[in-house]
């Protein structure tokens, strides 16, 4: 729900809410509410504190797990992200063991 996730972004980012309040130039109380899903953000705020944050509004609404918008991915970066969401845990794991290795081989030849 985007209430946790506004919450869990302020806090990941190390913000209180009087920080997030003041970009959006509401109360804190005002932005509380909004954390506890009591109140809803319109477009602009939305918008606002997705660009605060770093992140897309699909992010914001839960509707993707990668924080970044897919404008700051090359498309060989989007081709892959968009192959492994379709692999299954096994071809992930293997992915990533590969990306591991390939990693240190470069951290070893500098």
């Amino acid at each position: 729900m985007l209430c946790h996730r506004l919450k869990e972004l302020r806090i990941s980012h190390g913000k209180t809410q009087q920080d997030v309040a003041a970009v959006l130039n509401i109360s804190r109380s005002a932005y509380a509410l909004y954390e506890t899903g009591k109140r809803e953000l319109n477009y602009g705020s939305l918008a606002a504190l997705a660009e605060f944050y770093g992140v897309s509004l699909d992010y914001l609404f839960c509707r993707s797990e990668v924080p970044e918008p897919l404008g700051s991915f090359s498309p060989e970066e989007r081709l892959l992200l968009e192959r492994y969401r379709e692999m299954d845990p096994r071809g992930r794991r293997l992915l990533s063991a590969m990306a591991d290795l390939e990693c240190e081989l470069e951290s070893d030849r500098h």
